[in-house]
């Protein structure tokens, strides 16, 4: 699939960038708050643009959009062959730029593939989607860290520029349909593309704004992941950086076979349900994971348990996505999509500023713990609000279309 495809190869560009930046910086610096800004400003336009760019997304031609913004981040990178020893700021310019692109160009992919393939076929896709990022992660960062061991900052951004111009190809080679404006019932009517009337639209539907809320809780805890997991591996595991690495490493080739097995045989089901038995599955496993130190501290232990982590995270996270193209509007989808990306970037800030601030009170395994309690509630919330409801409308919708027929 060609946005699989691009959207894998866009993504090593952003992983590549996402360690490559911070890595120069602390180099150079040695300084943890020059380090941790480079993320926070990431984090910071997320939430703030996130909506607006998703705004864009819904007035634009989605096809042109994902080609131009690939060409955009070519040229956004221009800024990072000023920097030196001596002159990092450049490194936060681009950090924003970057950011700023990514905010269209990802609302974008998450509006165009419901234009590509059929709704059944949505798990399918998504899945794909999801092994591509899990490849992309593994890429992106291997080739973030050569970049800058071998050739600095004019590496990086060879690189990277090769990955966004391959994006905008793989864009330009897709389908023409998926350019196709939408068209609203009344031709006098004009499409309100604002982002006051994508927010109006998605909270008249409480499915929607379940599954924004789930979003933004989950990533809450996913903000808080990598520094307890650092804290925990050192801690209980009397392990160090090669073992923190390996483990999380696990996790990303279970992701990939997660990703094939989903997509085959997950299709079969209501998205919702994926993300619902992805959520709860994930608690379990959790629990496992954080919960095994006073039983065993044997390294394949943790390495099997994380990599089994893959499956209900993919599930999880595809579930999500495909639910949320299935009950979302097409014409409201970038905003969607925008919203989400807003959400999760606040949770993701909110929860790591957390973890640091009770570290100091709580160990990092009662920490973990609470993770567990909110991937928990990540479940029980979708099938309270989300799934609960599909299912009790399936049998009107089945004695509508008997009717019809």
């Amino acid at each position: 699939m060609l946005l699989a495809g691009g959207t894998t190869v866009n993504g090593v560009g952003d992983w590549l960038l996402e360690l490559a930046l911070p890595l120069y910086v602390f180099i150079e610096t040695g300084s943890g708050l020059a380090t941790a800004a480079v993320y926070l400003l990431n984090l910071a336009v997320g939430v703030l643009l996130g909506p607006l760019g998703g705004s864009l997304v819904d007035r634009w031609k989605l096809r042109a959009t994902l080609i131009g913004t690939n060409l955009l981040q070519i040229v956004a990178l221009a800024p990072l062959l000023l920097v030196t020893p001596d002159r990092i700021w450049p490194v936060y310019v681009v950090a924003v730029l970057q950011g700023l692109i990514a905010n269209v160009n990802d609302p974008a992919s998450f509006a165009l593939l419901p234009r590509l393939v059929a709704d059944e076929q949505l798990v399918t896709a998504n899945s794909a989607l999801s092994a591509g990022g899990s490849i992309a992660r593994l890429v992106g960062s291997a080739l973030g860290g050569i970049a800058i061991a071998t050739g600095g900052m004019p590496a990086v951004v060879a690189v990277d520029a090769a990955t966004f111009a391959v994006g905008a190809l793989t864009a330009w080679l897709l389908s023409s349909a998926a350019d196709r404006a939408l068209t609203s019932d009344d031709p006098s009517a004009e499409p309100d593309s604002s982002v006051r009337a994508g927010l109006r639209e998605l909270r008249s539907r409480p499915n929607v704004v379940a599954l924004v809320g789930i979003q933004s809780l989950a990533m809450f805890g996913f903000g808080a992941f990598p520094i307890l997991f650092i804290v925990f591996v050192t801690e209980y595991l009397d392990g160090g950086g090669a073992e923190v690495g390996v483990i999380r490493a696990s996790s990303a080739f279970g992701g990939l076979v997660a990703a094939a097995v989903i997509g085959r045989f997950a299709a079969r089901h209501h998205p919702a349900w994926v993300m619902v038995a992805g959520y709860l599955s994930f608690a379990v496993v959790a629990f496992l994971f954080v919960n095994a130190p006073p039983v065993t501290t044997a390294l394949w232990v943790y390495l099997v348990l994380f990599a089994i982590s893959g499956f209900p995270n993919v599930a999880a996270q595809v579930g999500s996505s495909s639910t949320a193209q299935v009950l979302c509007p097409p014409e409201v989808l970038g905003r969607l999509g925008g919203l989400m990306t807003a959400a999760s970037a606040l949770g993701m800030g909110a929860g790591s500023i957390t973890a640091g601030l009770l570290l100091g009170t709580f160990t990092a395994r009662e920490l973990f713990n609470g993770q567990v309690i909110v991937l928990v509630l990540c479940g029980l919330i979708g099938y309270a609000f989300v799934l609960r409801p599909i299912r009790r409308n399936e049998p009107a919708e089945a004695d509508q279309a008997s009717t019809a027929s």
